[in-house]
C-alpha cells in the first residue's frame, strides 16, 4: 500500500473517531424531560415569594434592625431559684444578639421586670409601651416560667447507684411592637435537662438546692434556644420605624443609623407621631393611631454610633419626634 493510501485511511479513521466522539457527547448532554421539569422547579418562586414584585422580595431582605429590650422573666412558680429569671432574659438575649439581624442594647438600664407589668392574668401595656418609648426601643418582649419540674431515678440499693436527673420548664413571651402600641405575638416553649451519675450510699450533692438550680437553669435554656428563630421571624415581620431626633436648618438628624442597616441614600418617609388611643368605656390602652404623611428624606451621612444625617426629600414641616419609616 503506498504511503498515500496509509495516509488517507489514517485521516479517515480519525475523522471517524471524532465524529463519533461528538455524537457521545451530544447524546451525553441531552436534557431529558425530567431535568428540564427539575430545572424549571429549581427556578421557580418559593411559596412565600409567589404574589410578590422583585422590589417587595429585595425589601424584605434589607430591613433596617429593630432595637430589642428583653426584661428579666417572671417566675410564676413554687420553685423559687434566685437569679432564674434574669437568667432566661439574659439568654434570650445572648440568641438575638449572636443572629445579628436584631439590636440588644447593652447600654440600657432599668429596674422592672416582668412581674412589674403584669396583673394577675392582664399585662399593663399602656406602661410597657411607656417604658419602651422611654427606652428608645422599637419591641419590647417579657417572659413567665410557667412551670419547673425536677425528678430523679435510678438504682435504689447498692454501694454505687445509677441515678439520672431530670428538670423541665414551661415558659411563655409576650412581643410588642412600641411604635403601635400593640401585642403582636405570644410565643410558649418547653425545654428540658438530664445527668446521669454513679452516686455514693452517702452522697447528697444530687438533692442539694444548688444542684437543681443549675438543672432547671440548662433546661430553660433549651427552651430559650427553640424559641429564638421563630421571636426573630416574628420581629421582622413588624415595619421598622425611627425619629427624628434632631432639626438643625436643613439637617435632619435621625436616630438610626449605619449599625441599624440604613445606607447612604435611603429615602425615608415621615409622618406625624400619632395619638394614643383609649377605650372610653374602660379605659383601656387600644394602641396609636397612624401619623398623617409630611413628605420624605433622603440619607446623606452617619454620625455617632447609630445615627443618621438627612435632607430634605420632599415635603416640610419636620419636627423632633416625627416618626421615619424606609419609603
Amino acid at each position: 500500500m503506498s504511503r498515500n493510501a496509509i495516509g488517507t485511511n489514517r485521516a479517515r479513521i480519525l475523522l471517524g473517531c471524532a465524529a463519533a466522539i461528538l455524537l457521545s457527547l451530544v447524546v451525553g448532554c441531552a436534557r431529558s424531560p425530567e431535568f428540564k421539569r427539575d430545572q424549571e422547579y429549581s427556578r421557580d418562586d418559593s411559596y412565600y415569594d409567589r404574589g410578590r414584585t422583585s422590589s417587595e422580595k429585595v425589601e424584605s431582605m434589607g430591613q433596617p434592625k429593630k432595637k430589642v429590650m428583653v426584661f428579666a422573666y417572671w417566675n410564676d412558680t413554687p420553685v423559687k431559684a434566685p437569679t432564674l429569671g434574669a437568667y432566661g432574659a439574659d439568654e434570650l438575649k445572648r440568641g438575638l444578639s449572636l443572629s445579628q439581624r436584631l439590636i440588644v442594647p447593652k447600654d440600657l438600664n432599668t429596674m422592672l421586670t416582668t412581674e412589674d407589668f403584669v396583673s394577675g392574668e392582664k399585662v399593663k401595656v399602656a406602661q410597657l409601651i411607656r417604658e419602651g418609648r422611654r427606652l428608645g426601643v422599637a419591641v419590647i418582649i417579657i417572659g413567665r416560667i410557667t412551670k419547673i419540674v425536677f425528678r430523679q431515678r435510678g438504682d435504689e440499693i447498692g454501694l454505687f447507684r445509677q441515678k439520672q436527673s431530670l428538670a423541665a420548664t414551661d415558659l411563655e413571651v409576650k412581643i410588642f411592637d412600641v411604635a403601635a402600641g400593640r401585642e403582636v405575638a405570644a410565643l410558649g416553649r418547653s425545654g428540658e435537662a438530664s445527668a446521669n451519675a454513679s452516686v455514693a450510699l452517702e452522697e447528697e450533692n444530687l438533692e442539694s438546692q444548688d444542684f437543681r438550680n443549675e438543672m432547671s437553669r440548662l433546661a430553660l435554656r433549651n427552651a430559650i434556644t427553640s424559641l429564638v428563630p421563630d421571636v426573630i421571624r416574628t420581629i421582622e415581620k413588624m415595619i421598622w420605624q425611627g425619629k427624628i431626633a434632631k432639626v438643625v436648618g436643613t439637617k435632619i438628624y435621625i436616630n438610626s443609623g449605619k449599625s441599624s442597616g440604613l445606607i447612604a441614600g435611603d429615602i425615608l418617609k415621615v409622618l406625624s407621631a400619632g395619638d394614643d388611643v383609649y377605650d372610653p368605656q374602660t379605659g383601656a390602652y387600644l394602641g396609636r393611631s397612624p401619623g398623617q404623611l409630611k413628605g420624605t428624606l433622603e440619607v446623606i451621612d452617619f454620625l455617632g454610633s447609630d445615627g443618621a444625617v438627612s435632607e430634605v426629600h420632599t415635603g416640610g414641616n419636620f419636627q423632633e419626634g416625627d416618626v421615619v419609616q424606609l419609603y
